[in-house]
């Protein structure tokens, strides 16, 4: 005789048969699938705030950087920086795609009256690298631009440096360490992303995040979805019609 939980439905019988095995391994994927919708709606909650801090902060008159150097909220502040361009050591970091085309970060380190280390000031993209003969900097009074704390765990494949004894420096990521030993001159361990408008620069449309808030909202809808069809499926597959 079939044991399990009996119901009545429309003049029908039906019997919701517990199946253990299955029943632990269906929860097993609902957990998996829920913690990963709170995880995209952590990402969601998360990139809704970042993108909020940036707009608030580019959009600010810039302040003067030498006043926020010891200050543990450095991303996305505008700043103002006294110095000169150390245009003899501009590296490029290769393998950055803009619009569909593979072209090279450029990176100028920036010498800060008064300060011993270096600042790395990104001017933007170039599809090739540029002639370096004829892109020496005159002397500049000030730049402007936004900081942007780097990410540490990018991955690569070999050497981060190509070749360490060929000029421009030629780079997989930006990697403050590296630079440092490269230049014989410490280095700030972030960039200065140079503002849109400011002079010798090269192609700059910033973009913060390739993933938009409302994506991950997305994606975490589409996790919750599956969590709430699997368990339909599992009591579907549980239930069995008995009798007339």
């Amino acid at each position: 005789m079939a044991t399990g939980l009996q119901f009545g439905f429309r003049q029908h019988n039906y019997l919701v048969k517990f199946r253990l095995s299955f029943f632990l391994l269906c929860l097993l994927f609902f957990v998996l699938l829920c913690q990963l919708g709170v995880w995209q709606l952590h990402r969601y909650h998360f990139k809704k705030n970042l993108l909020a801090t940036y707009e608030q902060r580019v959009n600010t008159a810039p302040q003067v950087f030498t006043k926020l150097i010891d200050s543990k909220d450095l991303q996305f502040q505008h700043v103002v920086v006294n110095g000169t361009y150390q245009a003899a050591d501009t590296m490029l970091v290769q393998n950055r795609v803009r619009d569909g085309q593979v072209g090279f970060e450029v990176i100028t380190p920036f010498k800060i009256a008064g300060q011993p280390k270096l600042l790395l000031i990104d001017r933007g993209w170039v599809k090739s690298p540029p002639l370096f003969a004829q892109q020496l900097l005159a002397n500049i009074g000030s730049v402007t631009g936004v900081i942007k704390l780097l990410n540490e765990y990018q991955f690569i494949l070999g050497k981060n440096i190509l070749q360490p004894d060929v000029t421009p420096l030629v780079m997989q990521k930006i990697d403050t360490a590296a630079i440092s030993a490269a230049l014989h001159r410490e280095v700030y361990p972030f960039v200065l992303q140079l503002d849109s408008n400011a002079d010798q620069g090269f192609v700059r449309e910033w973009s913060l995040t390739n993933i938009h808030p409302e994506r991950h909202m997305g994606y975490a809808v589409q996790w919750f979805l599956m969590a709430a069809v699997l368990m339909i499926a599992y009591f579907s597959f549980c239930i069995e019609r008995v009798g007339r």
